[in-house]
C-alpha cells in the first residue's frame, strides 16, 4: 500500500511499539509511536464511550484523541495503525469503534489500517514479507532483551544498572531495525550480551520464578497493570513474561489449523515455510544470548496446544488456549506462581479463570493469582499480591527446591 505521505502513528502497547516504527522507516514510510499511556489517555477514552469495553480500548482510543488534539496533527495524513483479530474477543472491533468515535470528533479524514491475526498479519507496504520478517527479527531481539532484564534486575548489585542496559539495549536495536536489520542487529545483540556479561549480580537469596500471563496488551503495557513486575521483584520474586513472539507463532499454527481443514493447501505451505524461517530466525538470534538465560527458546505452539487438551479444546482458540498453555508450560519448568493478568468482564480471561482450579490440582497446588484490571485503581491489589508472593515462596521451597 502506498502512504502519500502520510505517517502511520502506532499506540504505545510495549517497547516492541518503537520497533514496529522503525520497521516501517526501514521501508521509507513516516511512523510515530504515540506517547505512553497515561491518566489523561485513560480519561479520555472512558469519555468516549460507555464504560463496558475493556481498559486496552479506553487506552488506544484516549491514545488517538490526545494525539489528534496537538497542534501539529493533521488527520489528511494520518493513518491509525489498529491490529485486529477474528472470533468473539473484542479486540476484533476496536478499529470499528475508534473509527465511529473519531468521527464524531471530527476525524473523518484520519485513515485506519488494521492488519489481522485471521490471515497470521501478512504485512503492509510494497514489500509485504520483508517487512514482516523485519518487524518479526526487532520482536525477537525485544523479547530476549526483555528476558534479560526481568533475569538480572532482581539481582543487581548496583541499582538501576539493569534498567540503563536495557534503555541502551533497545535503542541499539530500533536503530538496526531502522537500518535493515541483519549484521546490524547480530552486532546490538552481542554489545547487550557483554554489557549483562559484565553486569555486577548477587543471586547468594534464590527468588521463585513468577509466570506472567494473560491479556497481552495488559501483561506488557506497565501503566495498564499498575508495573506488576516490579511489584514482584520488591516482593521478592523473579518475573518469566509470556513473549511477543509466541502471540505470533499462535497466529501461524491458528491460520495453519484453519487453511488446512478447509483444504486451502497453498496457503497452509506458504504459513507453515513462514512458521520455519521465524523459528530459524529467533533461534539465529537467541543464541548470541542463551548462555545468559535458562530458557532463551520459546516453546513450541504445538507443545503448548498438547498442554491444555486435558482442560480445554485449541480449537475453541481464544487467547485463552496461550494463557494456560503457557501457565502450564512455566509451572513444568520451575515456576513457583502464575499471575493471569485480564482486563474487567474479558471472556478468554474468564475462560481461564474458570479452569485455573483443575489446572492447579494437576500442578501440585501451584499458586494461582487471577489480577483483573479496569479503569480504577484496585484498593486491595497491593495486598493480595502480597499473600500470593508468601504462598510462591512457601511453593518454591516446599515443591521446587525439594525435587
Amino acid at each position: 500500500m502506498g502512504t502519500n505521505g502520510k505517517t502511520f502513528y502506532i499506540a504505545y502497547m510495549c517497547d516492541h511499539s518503537y520497533v514496529l516504527a522503525a520497521a516501517l522507516e526501514a521501508f521509507g514510510m513516516a511512523a510515530e509511536v504515540m506517547p505512553v499511556p497515561d491518566d489523561e489517555t485513560m480519561n479520555l477514552g472512558l469519555d468516549s464511550m460507555l464504560g463496558r469495553e475493556c481498559s486496552p480500548c479506553f487506552m488506544t482510543t484516549g491514545d488517538m484523541i490526545r494525539r489528534a488534539r496537538q497542534p501539529d496533527f493533521d488527520p489528511k495524513k494520518a493513518i491509525m495503525l489498529m491490529p485486529t483479530a477474528n472470533g468473539p474477543c473484542r479486540f476484533g472491533q476496536y478499529n470499528v469503534l475508534q473509527r465511529r468515535i473519531l468521527d464524531d470528533y471530527g476525524l473523518q479524514d484520519v485513515e485506519f489500517f488494521s492488519s489481522s491475526a485471521g490471515d497470521s498479519y501478512q504485512g503492509l507496504g510494497d514489500h509485504p514479507n520483508q517487512m514482516r520478517l523485519l518487524v518479526w527479527d526487532g520482536a525477537v531481539a525485544t523479547d530476549l532483551l526483555q528476558k534479560l532484564l526481568h533475569a538480572y534486575r532482581p539481582y543487581e548489585v548496583n541499582k538501576g544498572q539493569t534498567d540503563g542496559i536495557y534503555k541502551e539495549g533497545l535503542q541499539q536495536i530500533i536503530t538496526a531495525i531502522r537500518a535493515g536489520g541483519g549484521n546490524a542487529l547480530s552486532q546490538a545483540l552481542d554489545h547487550i550480551a557483554r554489557q549483562f556479561e559484565a553486569l555486577p549480580v548477587d543471586r547468594s537469596e534464590p527468588r521463585p520464578i513468577i509466570g506472567l500471563v494473560g491479556e497481552i496488551y495488559l501483561r506488557f503495557c506497565p501503566y495498564a497493570n499498575q508495573d506488576i513486575i516490579r511489584q514482584v521483584e520488591e516482593a521478592g520474586g523473579e518475573v518469566v513474561l509470556a513473549s511477543m513472539i509466541e502471540w505470533f507463532y499462535f497466529t501461524n499454527w491458528s491460520y495453519m489449523e484453519e487453511t488446512r481443514d478447509v483444504g486451502q493447501y497453498f496457503k497452509y505451505l506458504t504459513t507453515a515455510f513462514t512458521d520455519m524461517y521465524q523459528w530459524y530466525r529467533e533461534h539465529k538470534f537467541a543464541r548470541r544470548v542463551a548462555h545468559l538465560l535458562k530458557h532463551p527458546y520459546e516453546a513450541p505452539i504445538k507443545d503448548l496446544m498438547n498442554n491444555i487438551r486435558p482442560y480445554y479444546d485449541p480449537a475453541l482458540s481464544t487467547e485463552a488456549v496461550l494463557t494456560l498453555g503457557k501457565a502450564i508450560e512455566l509451572a513444568k519448568h520451575g515456576a513457583s506462581g502464575i499471575l493471569n493478568i485480564m482486563p474487567f468482564t474479558c471472556m478468554p480471561g474468564i475462560i481461564v479463570a474458570g479452569l485455573a482450579p483443575r489446572v492447579r490440582a494437576d500442578l501440585a497446588n501451584i499458586p494461582w493469582l487471577d489480577v483483573i484490571f479496569d479503569a480504577q485503581a484496585g484498593t486491595n491489589f497491593h495486598t493480595r499480591l502480597e499473600a500470593f508472593m508468601y504462598q510462591s515462596t512457601q511453593y518454591y521451597r516446599r515443591v521446587i527446591v525439594n525435587n
